[in-house]
């Protein structure tokens, strides 16, 4: 095949067909998320007024979190699903993870590398963390503290300044704009919108699996509690990150050759 052929092939790609998530999908997804943030505010809330301990209230709403963000499955569960398209199925599953994904790195990741380098100081245990009660309690702009530290109350790494967590998490600031990309190129029915999910799915399941190896391998030197606290940190709160975007990464080479297939037989006719 010439070059000059190839070319006239590539300029057949015309605009995709218009995909938005279903309004019973953005609805479910709007309730869960309500529901279960508000869940850790409440936790947050009962901290505050000294009903529940640091630990006891952050790793109630990391378990939360951890469930929520399996919220996608249900989309394929919904009554009105089966009267669409597998192609549209994933379409809305893709969306209800991206945001998702997006909405954890901004009220938690991207906040943490912004302001954990000066907020923490001489944290080396759960104690030093604790410790801090008093001062979270004082008022409530106090407690952007407990919010940032939440983590910790399994994995250290969140308040010691650990080098690998750190790294990692900076990706947090890739993932936000590569899903604001998406959107935007999902509106202009761009054929090349689900390249999105599928170059970006392999680095998630890099980093989680640094993230979690790298602790492993260091013999659980950071690890704040047991072994089911561990299992929250490296296991409940990760696998996720994972798996899932090796499932999306699926879903969006099915919706990228689908994107192209319609694209080719409109130009072609």
């Amino acid at each position: 095949m010439s070059i000059s052929t190839a070319t006239s092939k590539l300029q057949m790609v015309g605009p995709a067909c218009e995909r938005t998530a279903s309004l019973g999908t953005i609805k479910l997804f709007w309730t869960c998320t309500a529901f279960v943030w508000g869940g850790v505010g409440v936790c947050a809330a009962l901290f505050f007024v000294g009903v529940l301990d640091f630990a006891a209230s952050a790793k109630i709403g990391l378990y939360a979190i951890s469930v929520w963000l399996n919220v996608w499955m249900l989309v394929f569960l919904l009554p009105k699903s089966k009267g669409r398209s597998r192609l549209e199925l994933y379409h809305d599953a893709l969306v209800v993870w991206m945001l998702s994904y997006a909405l954890t790195n901004a009220l938690w990741e991207i906040p943490w590398v912004l302001f954990s380098p000066f907020v923490f100081e001489n944290l080396h245990t759960l104690d030093d963390v604790v410790a801090q009660t008093g001062f979270m309690r004082e008022t409530p702009l106090n407690m952007y503290w407990w919010v940032l530290a939440s983590f910790s109350s399994v994995d250290l790494r969140t308040v010691n300044h650990n080098s690998t967590f750190y790294t990692l998490e900076l990706y947090a600031f890739v993932n936000v704009a590569s899903v604001i990309f998406f959107f935007y190129l999902n509106k202009k029915r761009s054929p090349y919108r689900y390249l999105i999910p599928v170059l970006g799915s392999g680095e998630p399941v890099a980093s989680t699996f640094i993230f979690s190896l790298s602790e492993v391998f260091a013999g659980f030197e950071n690890m704040s509690g047991g072994v089911a606290d561990t299992l929250l940190a490296l296991v409940w709160t990760q696998y996720q990150y994972f798996l899932f975007p090796l499932i999306f990464g699926y879903f969006g080479v099915k919706l990228l050759l689908g994107d192209w297939r319609q694209c080719h037989v409109e130009a072609g006719s």
